[in-house]
C-alpha cells in the first residue's frame, strides 16, 4: 500500500510541475550559505534580492547585488572600473571585454542580468514616486511554544514583556533613485511599553536615499546607514564575509555608503552621509549621532531589552562620529584616503583582563588611513595603513590574480599593532578591531569545467600579546578545502575544514601553559532535482578535535530535505529532518536551514538530539503573500535546555512563526517594469 501511495504521489507531482524549483533564490540562499556571514547581515542581503527579484540592470548593480550574483572581489573591482572608463553598457555580452570574467562566470550570471540605459532623471515628484515606485509591508510574527524561565519568575529579575517577538518593515523604491525603509523589532521578553523606556515595537530604523540629485552630488542618506572604506582598516560596517569562502578572495569590496534596513540594533549609525563625484576624484562625507546601550564602563551589543537592568542600560550613552573619505581614480590605480573622529559622551572603561591592556578606553578617537589598489591586466593590487589616537599602526598588503579564464589566485600579509584602536575596523583577520595580529592568508580556486570545480585556502596567524584565553603569545591556523562536481541533476559538494587555536591549559604540574586546540571537520552535500518543481536534498559531517585534555571528543550529524513548488506558485513547501550528536562545543556544526522570506537561519547543532522543520508558502492572492514555518527540536540527553533566563524545563522545544506580505498595489510600475525589460532582451 505504501509503495502504490509513494507512486501515486511522485506521478501527481510530476504532473502538476512546470517551472524550475526557484532556481534563483536557491542560488542565492547557497551563496549565503558559503560565505559565512551573520544572520543579520545575511537577512540584508536577502532584502536586496526581494527588491529586485525580477533581473538586474547591469548598469545599476550595487556591490551586494554582485556579492549574490557570486561575483569575486576582483570582478567587481574590474567591473566598476571598466563602467567608470567606459560609461554604461549597452549588452550583457560587453562583460567578456571585462577584465578578470570568464566564460563560465558569464553564463553563470546571464540570465540574472539585463542591460538598459538609464539617462533619465526620474522626477521626485510626489504623484511619479506613488504611481511609479514599489512599495511593499512584511509583518513577522514567531512565538515559543515552551514557556522559558524568565517568564515566570517573581524576583523582578526575569523578562517583563512578552512571550512572542514581531517584525514589520516597510520598503518604497522608486526606481535607481530613491529607497526608503522603515523597520520596527521586538524581541522575545521585550515589552510594548515599560516606564516611559519603551513605546510599541522596542527598536525602529528609518532610511530615505536619494541618488543623483545633481551632476556632483551622487547620493544623499538620510537616517540609519552603513560605511565601508578602503579595505576595513578604518570602516568596514557591512556583511562581514568568510575570508576562506571560495568565491570572494582576500580584497575587501568598497561600497562606500550602504541605507541600513535591518533589524540589527547596532553596528550603524545614525544622521547624513553624502557620496560626490567629481570626475577623477570622489568624496564621501559623513556625520552621526547615535544611542547606545551602556552598562558603565562598556557598549552592550546584544540589542536585547528584556529584563529592567536590559532596559535601564537602554540607550545610556551616546556615539557621535563623523568624517570624510577621499578616492582618486586614474585608470586601473585607486587612491583612497580616510579620516574620521568618534566621541562617546560617557567615558568607555575597559576590562582588567591582561589581554584587555590596549582595548580603547575614553571619550575620543580619531583614525587616518591610506589605502591603495592597482589592476594591472590579471594583477589586482591593494593595500591599507591605518594609524589610531595613540599612534599605533595596523597595515595590510595583498594581490589576486586571475590565472587564465578558470582559476585565481590570493595573498595576503596583515600586521595589526597590540595598540591599534578602532571600534569600526574589521579587515581581514581572526580578531575584531585589528589588534594584536599578525598573518599571512592565500586562497586558490579552479574551475575545471561546468561540472567541476575546487578550491583551496589557508590562513596562518599568530597573537603577539596575550588574547582572549591565552595569557602568553599564541597562534593558530585555519585550511579550507571544497570540491564541487555535478553531473546531469545530480550536485555533489564536499569540504574540509581544519582549525587551530591555542588556548591556556592547566599542566600535570599545576601550570599553566597555551596548548593547541585542533578541530576538523568534513562535510558532504547532495542535490538532486528530481524533476521540475521536486528537489531533494542530504547533508552528512562530522567532527573530531584534539586537546591537551582529550584527543577523543567528536561530533557527527545527518540531514534529509524535500523541497516542492508547482509550475502555479500558489503554494510550495520545503521539510528537513535533522539527526545531531557531538560531544563537546568545539564540536558544534553550523547548519543554514530554510526560513521565513528575509529571516536566515544558521542552526547551532549541538548536544544530541533530532530537529525537524517545515515551511508553507500561499501565494494565493494578488498583492497577499503568506508563510508559517514550524519547528521542533529533541534533545536525547538532558533534563533542561539552556539556563538563566532563556531555561526550560525538559528536553523539547517548539516554536511557530508566520510572516505576512502585502505588496502595495502601482497602477503602472509593474507594466513599465516587464516592459522595459522584454525591450532589453530585444
Amino acid at each position: 500500500m505504501k509503495k502504490i501511495f509513494t507512486l501515486v504521489l511522485f506521478s501527481f507531482l510530476s504532473l502538476y510541475c512546470g517551472n524550475l524549483f526557484a532556481q534563483v533564490e536557491d542560488d542565492i540562499l547557497q551563496i549565503l550559505e558559503d560565505l559565512g556571514i551573520s544572520s543579520e547581515q545575511a537577512e540584508e542581503l536577502l532584502q536586496s534580492f526581494q527588491d529586485k527579484k525580477q533581473r538586474y540592470n547591469i548598469n545599476s548593480l550595487t556591490m551586494e547585488d554582485m556579492v549574490l550574483l557570486g561575483l569575486t572581489n576582483a570582478q567587481i573591482f574590474n567591473l566598476q572600473n571598466y563602467i567608470r572608463r567606459t560609461g554604461q553598457i549597452f549588452s550583457v555580452n560587453e562583460l567578456k571585454f571585462v577584465n578578470t570574467f570568464d566564460s563560465l562566470t558569464i553564463r553563470r550570471i546571464l540570465p540574472y542580468l539585463y542591460a538598459q540605459q538609464v539617462p533619465y532623471i526620474h522626477s521626485l515628484r510626489l504623484d511619479s514616486i506613488m504611481n511609479y515606485s514599489k512599495q511593499s509591508l512584511r509583518l513577522n510574527y514567531a512565538k515559543n511554544l515552551k514557556t522559558p524561565y524568565g517568564f515566570t519568575r517573581d524576583d523582578k529579575k526575569g523578562f517583563v514583556g512578552s512571550n512572542f517577538s514581531s517584525t514589520f518593515r516597510y520598503k518604497l523604491e522608486y526606481y535607481d533613485k530613491l529607497e526608503f525603509s522603515l523597520v520596527g523589532d521586538k524581541d522575545y521578553g521585550e515589552p510594548i511599553y515599560y516606564k516611559n523606556k519603551t513605546y510599541g515595537y522596542d527598536h525602529y530604523s528609518i532610511s530615505l536615499t536619494i541618488r543623483d540629485l545633481s551632476k556632483y552630488l551622487k547620493q544623499l542618506t538620510i537616517g540609519d546607514y552603513r560605511l565601508n572604506l578602503g579595505e576595513g582598516l578604518a570602516m568596514k560596517q557591512n556583511f562581514s564575509i568568510n575570508y576562506l569562502s571560495d568565491s570572494y578572495g582576500a580584497k575587501h569590496t568598497n561600497n562606500n555608503i550602504a541605507p541600513f534596513r535591518s533589524s540589527l540594533e547596532y553596528g550603524y549609525n545614525t544622521g547624513l552621509a553624502t557620496k560626490w563625484d567629481f570626475g577623477k576624484i570622489e568624496l564621501v562625507a559623513f556625520a552621526s549621532y547615535n544611542a547606545v546601550d551602556f552598562n558603565g564602563k562598556t557598549v552592550q551589543q546584544t540589542g536585547y531589552h528584556r529584563t529592567e537592568s536590559e532596559i535601564e542600560n537602554k540607550n545610556s550613552n551616546t556615539l557621535t562620529m563623523g568624517g570624510l573619505h577621499l578616492n582618486y581614480f586614474h585608470r586601473g590605480l585607486t587612491f583612497g584616503f580616510t579620516s574620521l573622529l568618534y566621541h562617546y559622551d560617557k567615558p568607555i572603561i575597559h576590562g582588567t583582563q591582561k589581554y584587555q591592556q590596549y582595548y580603547f578606553s575614553g571619550n575620543d578617537n580619531n583614525i587616518l588611513a591610506l589605502n591603495v589598489a592597482y589592476n594591472y591586466k590579471n594583477y589586482l593590487f591593494f593595500s591599507e595603513i591605518a594609524k589610531s589616537k595613540n599612534n599605533a599602526f595596523s597595515e595590510l598588503l595583498g594581490v589576486q590574480v586571475s590565472l587564465g579564464y578558470k582559476s585565481s589566485l590570493s595573498f595576503l600579509v596583515r600586521n595589526y599593532d597590540k595598540r591599534y584602536q578602532n571600534i569600526y575596523a574589521d579587515a581581514i583577520g581572526y580578531h575584531s578591531g585589528n589588534q594584536n595580529e599578525r598573518g599571512f592568508y592565500f586562497d586558490y580556486s579552479k574551475y575545471v569545467s561546468k561540472r567541476f570545480s575546487y578550491f583551496l585556502g589557508g590562513d596562518i596567524y599568530y597573537f603577539p600579546y596575550p588574547s582572549y584565553r591565552a595569557d602568553k603569545p599564541s597562534y593558530g591556523y585555519k585550511a579550507k578545502a571544497q570540491v564541487e562536481y555535478s553531473f546531469n541533476k545530480h550536485i555533489f559538494d564536499f569540504y574540509f575544514r581544519l582549525n587551530n587555536h591555542q588556548y591556556n591549559v592547566t599542566l600535570e604540574d599545576k601550570t599553566k601553559a597555551v596548548k593547541d586546540n585542533i578541530v576538523s571537520q568534513y562535510q558532504l552535500k547532495y542535490r538532486y532535482v528530481i524533476n521540475e518543481c521536486l528537489t531533494f536534498a542530504m547533508r552528512v559531517g562530522y567532527s573530531h578535535s584534539f586537546t591537551y585534555a582529550s584527543k577523543k571528543n567528536n561530533g557527527y550529524f545527518g540531514y534529509a530535505e524535500l523541497l516542492y513548488k508547482p509550475s502555479n506558485n500558489i503554494w510550495n513547501f520545503n521539510m528537513r529532518y535533522t539527526y545531531f550528536h557531538t560531544s563537546d562545543y568545539d564540536n558544534r556544526f553550523y547548519v543554514y536551514e530554510y526560513n521565513l522570506p528575509l529571516v536566515y537561519s544558521s542552526a547551532m547543532l549541538y548536544n544530541t538530539g533530532h530537529r525537524i522543520y517545515a515551511n508553507v508558502c500561499f501565494d494565493y492572492f494578488t498583492d497577499f503573500t503568506i508563510y508559517f514555518r514550524y519547528i521542533f527540536i529533541r534533545y536525547s540527553n538532558t533534563k533542561e535546555i539552556s539556563s538563566g533566563n532563556t531555561r526550560i524545563d525538559g528536553n523539547i522545544q517548539h516554536y511557530l512563526s508566520a510572516q505576512l506580505l502585502y505588496k502595495i498595489p502601482n497602477k503602472y510600475y509593474k507594466s513599465r517594469n516587464k516592459l522595459s525589460i522584454s525591450k532589453s532582451m530585444k
